[in-house]
C-alpha cells in the first residue's frame, strides 16, 4: 500500500515517536490484512502489550506511561490511513481556538468535521476532551466531537453522563464500538 501524500506528514510524526521505534514496523502497519477495524487495532495493541511485558521482565520496571498514549496514537493514525481517511490535523493547536489540541481532525465521507480525542484511560481526562469539544464547537458548530478510549469501565461510566456533555459520543475500542464509530461518523 502506498502512503497517501496527504497523510504522510502525520505518519512521519508517528514514526518519530520513541514507542514506534521500539514496537512497530511501518511495512506491517501498512500491509497487515484485517476484516474489521477492531482486528487491526487488536493486533497492534496486543503487540504493544507484549512489548510492555517483555520490557518489564527484562528491566524490572514498567515502561514509561507516555508510551501508552503514543502506541494508541500510532495505531489509530495508521488505522485512519488504512481506511483512506485524509487526516487534517494530528495533535496540533487549532487556529483561533486557544488551548485546544485534538488528537485528530478529519472529514467524514459527507464532509462533516470529526474532532477525535483518544485516551488510553480516562480518569479525569474526559473533562479535558469535553472542554475542548465546547471550545471547538464555538468555531465549528456542526463538528462531531468524539472521545475514543481503551478502558471499558471508564467509558461506561462517562457514557452515563453523555447527555450533559458537549461530546457527541464516547466509544470504546472494541469491535462493536469501532464499527459503530466508522458507520455513524466516518462513512456517513
Amino acid at each position: 500500500m502506498t502512503v497517501n501524500p496527504n497523510n504522510k506528514v502525520f505518519l512521519e510524526r508517528c514514526k518519530s515517536m520513541a514507542c514506534f521505534k521500539l514496537v512497530f514496523n511501518e511495512n506491517e502497519l501498512l500491509s497487515y490484512s484485517y476484516q474489521v477495524k477492531y482486528d487491526f487495532f487488536k493486533y497492534f495493541w496486543n503487540k504493544y502489550e507484549t512489548f510492555k511485558e517483555i520490557y518489564k521482565s527484562e528491566n524490572n520496571k514498567s515502561i514509561n506511561n507516555t508510551y501508552n498514549g503514543q502506541a494508541y496514537t500510532i495505531i489509530i493514525a495508521y488505522l485512519l490511513h488504512r481506511e483512506k481517511i485524509k487526516i487534517k490535523s494530528m495533535d496540533e493547536e487549532i487556529i483561533n481556538v486557544p488551548f485546544v489540541k485534538p488528537d485528530f481532525i478529519f472529514l467524514s465521507d459527507m464532509g462533516r468535521t470529526i474532532f477525535l480525542s483518544i485516551k488510553t484511560s480516562l480518569r479525569e481526562r474526559w473533562k479535558q476532551a469535553d472542554w475542548e469539544a465546547i471550545k471547538y464547537k464555538e468555531k465549528e458548530s456542526n463538528a462531531a466531537c468524539i472521545l475514543l478510549s481503551n478502558n471499558l469501565r471508564e467509558v461506561k461510566a462517562i457514557k452515563s453522563k453523555l447527555n450533559i456533555l458537549s461530546l457527541d459520543e464516547i466509544y470504546y475500542t472494541n469491535k462493536e464500538d469501532l464499527e459503530s464509530f466508522f458507520i455513524k461518523y466516518v462513512r456517513c
